[in-house]
This record gives structure tokens, sequence and C-alpha cells, in this order.
């Protein structure tokens, strides 16, 4: 790969070169600054994601004891019965959610009505709501993580290209040219100072 980059070797190319050059490196610190954001954003929902889990767990092994115990008392068909007290479903809401210009699902729960006559089915149904809310949260925050790490990602990719392949293109370009420049200079100068010793002889001859 080459590196330098395809222009004319003019002053006018050097002085946008050199704007260019500015500019991508304005661009180079806001994609790092926004890396930076996400990466700590990222680790954070990663800090949730785990307390969630542990929430989860804990509320398993009371919906497992309940079960257990339903299933002692009742038998097997207890949890038919269960099935037939709803009278309006739970619903879960799908929408959207922007995190620094991230886009992620994102989902919430409406609880719906329900009649429990036997009394222990009630904290079986409530243990059995905050499971389901709490997966629903965990899912959420874990797509949340799949869509950060994703811009993570595509991010460094920019960051990294303009850090190591386009500024340095520029910068050894913008040498390049300028030290073409400067021996086009000197090489004027010294031919300007012949042209002169030249006249200066003849004048002398005359």
């Amino acid at each position: 790969m080459s590196s330098l980059l395809r222009i004319r070797p003019t002053k006018i190319e050097l002085i946008r070169l050199k704007r260019r050059r500015e500019l991508a490196k304005k661009v180079h610190k806001i994609l790092r600054e926004r890396l930076t954001i996400l990466v700590n954003e990222f680790l954070s929902r990663v800090r949730i994601a785990y307390r969630v889990r542990l929430e989860i767990n804990s509320i398993l092994r009371d919906v497992y004891r309940d079960s257990a115990y339903l299933v002692s008392l009742y038998g097997d068909g207890i949890f038919d019965y269960f099935e037939n007290t709803v009278r309006e479903e739970s619903r879960v809401v799908i929408g959207f959610e922007n995190i620094m210009g991230v886009k992620s699902y994102t989902a919430m729960v409406r609880k719906g009505v329900f009649t429990d006559p036997v009394i222990e089915l009630t904290g079986f149904r409530e243990n059995s709501i905050k499971l389901i809310q709490k997966l629903i949260e965990l899912g959420r925050i874990e797509r949340s993580i799949i869509s950060l790490g994703e811009e993570i990602r595509r991010t460094k990719r920019r960051v990294n290209a303009l850090e190591y392949i386009f500024i340095p293109k520029l910068e050894t370009t913008i040498r390049y040219l300028s030290m073409k420049f400067e021996e086009r200079e000197r090489e004027e100068k010294a031919r300007l100072k012949r042209v002169k010793s030249m006249l200066e002889k003849k004048k002398g001859v005359a």
C-alpha cells in the first residue's frame, strides 16, 4: 500500500492537504471520545446484566420452591388450574431505545388482572411475574450490550483507519510536497544567482 496520496503536486493541493489533516485530527479526537463513552456504557451495562442475573437466580429459587410446595399440596393439576385463573393476560410491549446514537430493542411488561382463589397461588404468581419481568429486563440489557459492542467495533475501526492509515498518509504526502517545493525554491534561488552573476560579468566586460 502506497504511503502517499495521489494528488497533483501543487501548492494549492498542499494547502488543501493541511486543511484535511486538521479536519481528520478533529474527527479522530471526536471518535476517540465517543469510543471511550461507548466502552464505559458497555461496561456499565455488563455490570447491570450481572446483577440482574443474580436477581433472576434468586427469584428462580423462590419459584421452584413455591411450585414444589404447590405440587405437594394439590398435585400436578394445580398448574392447569393456575392458567384458568387469568382474566387478563400480561403483555410485553416492544420498542427501541437510543444509546449514544445506537438503536437497541427495549421491552416492558404490562401486568394483567388475575384471580387467585387458592391463597398459595398468589405468591407463586407474583414470583413468576417478577421472573418474567427480570428475564425481559435481562434480554433488553443484553441486546443493548450486543448493539453497543457492534458500534464499538465499528468506531474502533474508524479510529484505527484515521490514526494508522489516513492521517499518516496525509502527513507523509505533506512532508513530501513541502520538501519538493523547498527543493524547487533552492534551485530557483541558485538559478537566479547564476543569472545575476552572468549579468554582472557582462556589465564588467562592457
